[in-house]
């Protein structure tokens, strides 16, 4: 791989791909970098690179054409990217995606962001390394190196480790032991002393599922999952489509089991403004009132319900967050004639279109209307007894069953 570096402090780069893997890759030759000094691609006696921005503001803009000189003098074929706040977030998935390009230009902006025509005329892509601001792109481009540089072709000793490390499956990593056994009252778990390698490996997976909600929930939510609980429109009893009564139990049983399998949102979904008034009111006490100070845990669930007051408004919603039309999932105890989906089927389709929006709706009352079934995308089995006819569920029982299918760590 070739990778380009444009930045006005070629000196930053000096001593760090001088160490460590990014050594090992230049040295086994997997890797060329060439820093390329945006300077002296400049006209005046200065080296001038920013200037003033139209229509007024503090700091100063990269200008674009010593910018655009340096990549046209670099040549074609290189995968482009600007460093900039703005970008989107560098993830573990955006890193093998770019391990796998022969040629990567890297941009670093500084001062107040580069000229934008820059962004328009030559950039394929913008990547930031976290919500957070730096003095340039400079730090940002050795971290992506060095991110990139680890999945090539033999520069990690072990290739084992490039698949058992943080992110890999969506998870932080398991926590790691070594000698000695024991170290100021602390033990190695007994697991792992075992030589068991099924129980090692369960052991494992369970830590870092653990270790992940714990620390970082919004890995676990690395599927784009929402749910939505349907209040209209329904069944009742006697077949006639109506609308229901929001329970509070449902409110916030549902939404602990959201919270704790990573959903983003959960929507309750009720075209009733008295009943949703009422739960609005229902969820600033325990966001924002004494609840709140109370019960944090319980907090930190309920901010996760959103009220629309038809499944079309959660879709628009969605949309609005994503940028893309979410599936609707479906599942009844009903159902009969449909083409039904295992939850293994569902769970491989999550894992191979992991940025997919996917809205999962359970029904209140007598189940789903049979319009909201046909519609959807995918129907999901019912949950059923292997030793009873009866099959009758909470539907906030249900809701934490099949999110534990979908959603939990195989156990």
């Amino acid at each position: 791989m070739k990778i380009d570096v444009l930045t006005i402090f070629p000196d930053m780069f000096t001593s760090p791909f001088d160490e460590g893997i990014i050594k090992i890759a230049k040295e086994k030759g997997v890797l060329d970098i060439n820093i390329r000094n945006i300077r002296d691609y400049t006209t005046d006696k200065h080296r001038t690179t920013d200037d003033y921005p139209y229509g007024g503001g503090a700091g100063m803009v990269m200008k674009p054409e010593p910018i655009m000189k340096a990549i046209d003098d670099a040549g074609k074929g290189y995968y482009k990217i600007i460093l900039t706040p703005r970008g989107r977030k560098l993830t573990q998935d955006i890193v093998k995606m770019l391990s796998k390009k022969d040629k990567l230009m890297l941009i670093c902006g500084r001062y107040e962001g580069i000229d934008e025509r820059v962004s328009l005329l030559a950039a394929d892509d913008e990547i930031s390394i976290g919500d957070y601001v730096l003095s340039g792109g400079e730090l940002g481009a050795m971290v992506l190196i060095d991110a990139v540089a680890r999945l090539l072709p033999d520069v990690l000793g072990n290739k084992e480790s490039v698949l058992d490390e943080s992110f890999s499956d969506h998870l932080l990593e398991y926590p790691q032991y070594t000698r000695p056994v024991e170290f100021r009252g602390e033990r190695v778990p007994d697991v792992l002393l075992s030589g068991n390698h099924r129980k090692i490996e369960e052991w494992r997976k369970e830590k870092a599922f653990e270790k992940t909600v714990l620390v970082r929930p919004d890995l676990v939510a690395n599927y784009n999952i929402y749910v939505g609980l349907v209040h209209f429109p329904v069944y009742d009893k006697y077949g006639k489509i109506v609308a229901t009564s929001i329970t509070p139990i449902d409110v916030h049983d549902i939404a602990r089991s959201s919270r704790s399998f990573g959903i983003k949102n959960y929507f309750i979904i009720s075209p009733t403004p008295k009943q949703n008034s009422v739960i609005k009111e229902m969820l600033s006490f325990w966001e924002e009132g004494y609840g709140s100070r109370y019960n944090a845990k319980r907090k930190e669930a309920l901010s996760l319900v959103n009220i629309t007051e038809s499944i079309e408004e959660a879709v628009s919603k969605i949309k609005m967050e994503t940028g893309k039309t979410a599936e609707i999932w479906v599942t009844s105890a009903q159902f009969e004639g449909f083409d039904i989906s295992s939850y293994e089927d569902a769970k491989a389709y999550l894992k191979e279109n992991p940025e997919k929006p996917i809205l999962l709706l359970f029904g209140t009352g007598w189940g789903l209307a049979d319009d909201v079934v046909e519609d959807a995308d995918r129907k999901l089995a019912p949950i059923k007894s292997a030793g009873s006819d009866y099959n009758h569920l909470s539907v906030r029982s249900a809701a934490a069953i099949i999110m534990d299918r979908l959603f939990g760590n195989g156990r």
